[in-house]
């Protein structure tokens, strides 16, 4: 008789527990079954919550993603308009002032660093730039705007991922309690039964379509 490893996928494991809650329930064990299905359904819902906590995850990169491209956006309209203003605007001030590194200063930034790069781009604006300008009149409003956007999206994902950290320690844990009392359930049926009898109650890794090597013999439990 086996055993789901604590490295199985919690479904399959699951689907071990609910086997066997089922088989003892047929055999009149309704106090084991009763205790079975309950550790199951248990399993069940903390593997939910854990995947559940992937959709903020994803939210939140797709809002923080979204927001560092309409910040390289806004960097590329601008360096697009200063340098179309003239044939050697892009090797003349104001141009230089503003991207005296490129632009891959400020579109190539680390995520890290993307909050300061892109402030200085606005600063750079509003220094170099005359208050009339196009480039100074909407640029650092949309840079505000979008940095705002990115700010807010990194910490909802760094909150969201902190969630499912810990969702995924809850379902270890689950994990792991479920494998023990399927361990004192075979060792109550082996005192009862014996070691034939009680291992009828388990579900064979042949039977269920399982890999052995997802499968590990269960020891029989110490006197």
């Amino acid at each position: 008789m086996q055993l789901p490893k604590d490295s199985a996928h919690h479904t399959s494991i699951v689907r071990f527990v609910r086997y066997l809650a089922r088989k003892l329930k047929r055999a009149g064990h309704n106090a084991l079954a009763k205790d079975t299905t309950a550790a199951a359904h248990k399993l069940r819902e903390a593997g939910r919550a854990w995947e559940d906590t992937d959709d903020a995850v994803q939210d939140a990169l797709a809002d923080r993603d979204g927001a560092d491209d309409d910040l390289d956006g806004v960097a590329q309209s601008v360096r697009a308009t200063l340098a179309g203003r003239g044939a050697s605007a892009s090797k003349e001030e104001p141009y230089t002032r503003i991207f005296h590194d490129g632009i891959g200063y400020y579109t190539a930034a680390p995520l890290a660093e993307e909050e300061t790069r892109y402030e200085e781009l606005s600063e750079r604006i509003t220094k170099h730039l005359p208050a009339n300008d196009s480039v100074r009149k909407t640029a650092p409003a949309a840079i505000k705007k979008h940095l705002a956007e990115f700010k807010a999206a990194a910490s909802a994902l760094d909150k969201a991922e902190r969630a499912r950290g810990s969702a995924r320690t809850d379902l270890e844990h689950t994990k792991r309690d479920t494998i023990r009392l399927v361990e004192k359930v075979y060792g109550a049926l082996l005192t009862e039964h014996g070691k034939g009898k009680a291992e009828t109650f388990f579900q064979k890794s042949a039977k269920s379509g399982k890999s052995k090597d997802d499968a590990e013999p269960m020891p029989a439990p110490e006197e």
